[in-house]
């Protein structure tokens, strides 16, 4: 990559592989939750999806796995899990060579929900190139999820002409032909009502589901702040200062 990229490439994780002989195929080798039996296949999708964007324009983007560690058995994130297996898969043959970490690929790893895997990976891409904000954002994700994560972008003040979306859902979603999906679809509509009362997620209730899948307390504020003396955490209390932020950028700037 001869110069810092402009482009965005975001992977939104949604579990964590822990390594295996089948390379991400066999679902046994995957933390998940109950509700995600069947999907993991689709996470492996999201991942090709996310190399194939990368491969595309390899010289203006940057590929962001996105999640924090979710569950107690292992301190490994998902976004690493993410990156591991699409190492292990030699990139699906679609890069060559290989990305650098922290060049052309980046690992968002404190985001516990999807508005979080957005504006983490947000400000990752501002403090890993010169304090600018991507001019595109590609964001792979659930297809189901598409109006959701437009409604983040929006909340957060991102320019949402600047914002494409790539869905793929698990193949029982597209058909709806599995038996059992009932309480699935009634999980998502309640989650588009729990944004929709709380673009933010600053509430109560998105604040407690966060907490809970954050076992191993990952800090959760928006920015890090550079100083003489190297990275300083930004505390949670000043993180509005985004919108301000924002709006600098939806008026033109970087």
């Amino acid at each position: 990559m001869g110069s810092s990229p402009d482009k965005l490439i975001v992977v939104c994780c949604h579990g964590i592989w822990l390594g295996g002989l089948s390379k991400g195929s066999a679902e046994h080798e995957w933390l998940i939750a109950d509700f995600q039996r069947g999907e993991t296949t689709t996470f492996v999708k999201h991942i090709v999806t996310g190399v194939r964007l990368l491969s595309a324009d390899r010289e203006r983007s940057v590929l962001v796995f996105s999640g924090a560690p979710t569950r107690r058995e292992t301190h490994l994130s998902e976004a690493k899990s993410y990156a591991n297996l699409a190492h292990e898969n030699a990139y699906f043959s679609l890069l060559d060579p290989i990305p650098v970490l922290g060049k052309d690929m980046l690992l968002e790893e404190r985001a516990l929900d999807s508005y979080h895997n957005i504006l983490f990976s947000l400000t990752l891409f501002r403090d890993h190139f010169g304090q600018r904000w991507p001019a595109q954002v590609t964001i792979v994700s659930h297809a189901f999820k598409e109006a959701r994560i437009m409604k983040h972008v929006r909340a957060m003040g991102f320019p949402v002409e600047r914002v494409r979306f790539v869905g793929i859902d698990p193949e029982t979603m597209q058909t709806g032909t599995e038996t059992g999906m009932g309480p699935v679809w009634e999980g998502v509509a309640q989650a588009e009502r729990d944004w929709d009362e709380d673009p933010r997620g600053k509430g109560e209730k998105l604040a407690r589901k966060r907490a809970r899948r954050n076992v191993w307390g990952v800090w959760q504020g928006v920015f890090v702040r550079q100083s003489g003396d190297g990275e300083e955490q930004v505390p949670a209390e000043t993180d509005d200062f985004q919108g301000a932020l924002f709006a600098e950028l939806a008026r033109g700037g970087q």
